[in-house]
């Protein structure tokens, strides 16, 4: 575990997956969920070079057939530590043989993490190293600890439109969950048919807040495309997803450059999504 310290907190980022493992404060609360099995062994995955699942687990490309799992690799992956100090680590994860096998391009990801006061950024990087276009999703997907009865507040006032999801995993149709208001309570019973799934919200940051200890964390993504709210029903934590991209449904051609909301990299371009987590207590 590498490990970013200041008078105020300490954070904990695992190499295997570049994953955000830790985030406590002074008096030792603990702010980011601790991978309990018993209902998702997950604490901050990174999402790449897909997100949700792919109709069939597989996507044709150049005629060719693949086959890649939920969410893509890099949650799955060893990242190299490039840089460390105190308040700053940053990881990469490159192409290799294996990494063709499932998803044919050649890639640089980065994850930096900086920590300054109560706010740790997290900056996200996807370089385009080879020479033809490259086709990808990314996402953000980290969990918070909270109770039941605990909400999430949005900076602006929206009218909450959903994803729906079949049980497969795919989209499958839209619905109102909520309409004119910023804050969605956590109950036992509201992710019973999966995650919720927002697209095009106007709010750029979402606020956790307890029942009893009022706001807790401020997460602040921007302008992305979608943003989502998932936990195990019944279990005490909320993600809060901010993606770049959207799983499959079941009319999809199939093809990986006509997936929809795709993301397209020249050759020597680069995606750049940060996001930042402010301990608000």
């Amino acid at each position: 575990m590498i490990t970013l310290k200041n008078e105020h907190l300490t954070v904990g980022i695992n190499p295997f997956g570049a994953e955000l493992s830790s985030i406590t404060d002074a008096a030792g609360r603990e702010y980011v969920w601790q991978g309990d099995p018993a209902y998702w062994s997950g604490r901050s995955p990174i999402l790449f070079p897909i997100v949700g699942r792919l109709l069939s687990d597989s996507y044709v490309y150049n005629d060719t057939k693949y086959y890649l799992q939920k969410h893509g690799f890099a949650r799955k992956s060893a990242f190299a530590l490039v840089s460390e100090d105190d308040s700053h680590a940053t990881f990469t994860l490159a192409a290799t043989e294996d990494t063709k096998r499932v998803y044919p391009f050649d890639f640089l990801l980065t994850a930096d993490y900086s920590l300054s006061g109560k706010t740790l950024t997290v900056k996200n990087t996807v370089r385009n190293i080879g020479k033809e276009d490259m086709y990808f999703s990314f996402g953000a997907h980290p969990a918070f600890n909270i109770e039941i009865g605990d909400r999430v507040e949005f900076s602006e006032t929206e009218t909450f439109k959903t994803y729906l999801f079949n049980e497969l995993g795919l989209a499958d149709g839209e619905k109102i969950f909520a309409e004119n208001t910023n804050s969605i309570t956590i109950t036992d019973h509201i992710f019973d048919g999966d995650a919720l799934f927002f697209e095009n919200l106007k709010s750029t940051s979402a606020t956790v807040v307890s029942e009893k200890d009022g706001a807790l964390l401020k997460m602040t993504y921007g302008k992305a495309p979608f943003v989502g709210l998932w936990a195990k029903p019944g279990a005490p934590y909320v993600c809060i997803e901010p993606w770049h991209g959207i799983c499959d449904n079941m009319t999809v051609s199939g093809k990986l450059e006509e997936k929809p909301h795709i993301l397209r990299l020249g050759a020597g371009e680069k995606f750049v999504f940060p996001y930042t987590i402010e301990i608000l207590r």
